[in-house]
C-alpha cells in the first residue's frame, strides 16, 4: 500500500519542482541614466558618429554628448521586455570613431 501511494507522490514532487525552475521572474520596467567620460575627442565628425550611432541602438531614449568636458549621458529603458544596454556595443561604437572610454556610471531614474 505504501509503495503506491509513494509512486504518485514522488511524480507530484517531481512535476511541482520542474515548473519552479523553469519558470522565470521578469524585471520591472526602468530608466537607466549611463554616464560615461570619454577621451580622445577632437572632431565634430567623431561627436556626430557617436551620438547618431548610439541613438540608433535598441531601447536608448536619449543620448547627449558633451565633448568639451568629455562626458557622454544615456537614457535607457531597461527590464520587462527590453533587456539591458549591451556596453560592448558602446565600446565599439567609440572604437569605430576613435574615442577612448575612460569610465562609466549608471544609475536608476524615476
Amino acid at each position: 500500500m505504501l509503495k503506491k501511494l509513494l509512486i504518485p507522490m514522488l511524480f507530484f514532487i517531481a512535476v511541482l519542482c520542474s515548473n519552479n525552475i523553469f519558470s522565470q521572474e521578469v524585471s520591472p520596467e526602468k530608466k537607466s541614466k549611463y554616464t560615461f567620460t570619454l577621451n580622445k575627442i577632437k572632431h565634430q565628425q567623431q561627436v556626430d558618429g557617436v551620438t547618431n550611432q548610439t541613438k540608433s541602438l535598441k531601447n536608448v531614449s536619449s543620448c547627449e554628448l558633451d565633448w568639451l568636458n568629455y562626458k557622454m549621458v544615456i537614457i535607457v529603458k531597461e527590464g520587462g521586455n527590453n533587456g539591458t544596454l549591451s556596453i560592448e556595443k558602446i565600446k565599439e561604437i567609440l572604437i569605430n570613431n576613435n574615442v577612448a572610454l575612460v569610465k562609466f556610471t549608471k544609475k536608476d531614474v524615476k
